[in-house]
């Protein structure tokens, strides 16, 4: 195995490890009522990115196909899910040192962890 393929793999790991924080954190906070926490959904969203473009570099070092319309579309939801995480963070912080509730972040959370589970879809199908 070469080293590129080491690397591309770990990064891959890397990469699901990423995409796991975010549904994860997205589907357990489903039901809560309050205290969404948006940190780990914001570490994932920044993991899936920094992965992700390496993985193109890797791939395309390793002269391995890459599609380049599905690449700039699973971008393009990274980007989307990186969004929603870094505007709940920072409203959260604003609304609760003004000691507001959580629940009109709610849509963010949901953007986040749809828009994660699109680029599972769109990595999945896009062949």
């Amino acid at each position: 195995m070469s080293a590129l393929e080491v690397a591309r793999l770990a990064l891959l790991v890397g990469h699901l490890l990423g995409l796991a924080a975010i549904i994860g954190s997205f589907l357990l906070q489903l039901r809560r009522a309050s205290g969404i926490q948006f940190g780990l959904i914001m570490i994932g969203a920044v993991v899936q990115l920094l992965t992700g473009f390496a993985l193109v570099g890797v791939r395309r070092a390793s002269d391995l196909d890459v599609i380049g319309p599905k690449i700039g579309v699973k971008i393009g939801i990274a980007l989307i899910v990186f969004i929603a995480a870094a505007a709940a963070l920072i409203l959260q912080r604003r609304r609760r040192a003004a000691g507001s509730g959580d629940e009109p972040l709610r849509p963010l959370l949901y953007t986040a962890g749809i828009a994660a589970i699109a680029d599972v879809v769109v990595a999945v199908f896009w062949r």
